[in-house]
């Protein structure tokens, strides 16, 4: 399937994976309240996840560590095992608080396993789906610790905005069920004002500046431009910390 080999490579344009060790500083030692951990694809490996990690750990004060595969997600654990990174970083990291952002890289067939597939559009491709993104949540927050599953905006190609705007509903959903977990929503964030993709759009970089119009996705319609995971790290950051606060 072109779309599926196309979702699979969706990386390819972001930054290399983002590895969860880095050498403490004097900094990170005063850092106070929560511990939180970053993790997904290549929305986290490259500028929103970066961005988002720099401004909880330098504006905020936050203990922050961030693990990020492009091309990776959940449909395919023959080429990237997230249940296996997940059982890692939990253990290593023990995060108070964790984000995620998957999606992009799962609007595809469903590996089960030697050689088993559930197709894209098959019966249980949902229900497993959701299997999928539950048993990843439980690992990431096995006592409850508090969850931010951050959905995937809108995106340029039609057939694959569609297919996104699926697992969003099943995010959306299955976050709603769990205690102590939000969905952020990102859909209408990079829109015009009927809700149609765009590529630039006005930006205020802080409250006292002016609106500039600015390219706000990368080239394939898929993936932000520096200035649009900017816009999403703000909204997220508006989302996340009033709850962070109730946890220091």
């Amino acid at each position: 399937m072109a779309l599926t080999r196309r979702a699979f490579s969706l990386g390819a344009l972001c930054l290399a994976a983002t590895p969860l060790a880095r050498r403490a500083s004097a900094k990170d030692a005063e850092a106070k309240g929560p511990k939180i951990l970053l993790a997904g694809d290549s929305m986290i490996a490259g500028g929103f996840g970066m961005f988002l990690e720099r401004a909880l750990r330098k504006t905020h004060g936050y203990d922050v560590a961030r693990r990020g595969r492009s091309s990776s997600g959940m449909a395919r654990p023959d080429f990237f095992n997230w249940t296996k990174e997940a059982n890692a970083l939990v253990e290593a990291r023990k995060p108070d608080a964790t984000l995620l952002m998957f999606g992009g890289n799962d609007v595809q067939g469903l590996y089960m396993g030697k050689g088993e597939w559930i197709r894209w559009g098959e019966e249980g491709w949902n229900e497993e789906y959701a299997r999928r993104v539950n048993a990843l949540a439980d690992i990431f927050a096995p006592e409850q610790q508090q969850l931010f599953w951050v959905g995937l905006p809108i995106m340029r190609p039609e057939k694959f905005r569609k297919r996104c705007e699926i697992v969003n509903t099943i995010f959306r959903a299955e976050m709603a069920l769990r205690r102590n977990a939000l969905f952020i929503d990102t859909w209408d964030l990079l829109t015009d004002e009927q809700g149609n993709y765009i590529d630039k759009m006005p930006v205020k970089v802080s409250e006292d500046a002016e609106p500039k119009v600015m390219r706000v996705r990368a080239h394939d319609g898929i993936h932000l431009s520096g200035d649009g995971a900017g816009v999403v790290k703000r909204h997220v950051l508006a989302k996340m910390l009033p709850i962070l606060e109730t946890l220091a």
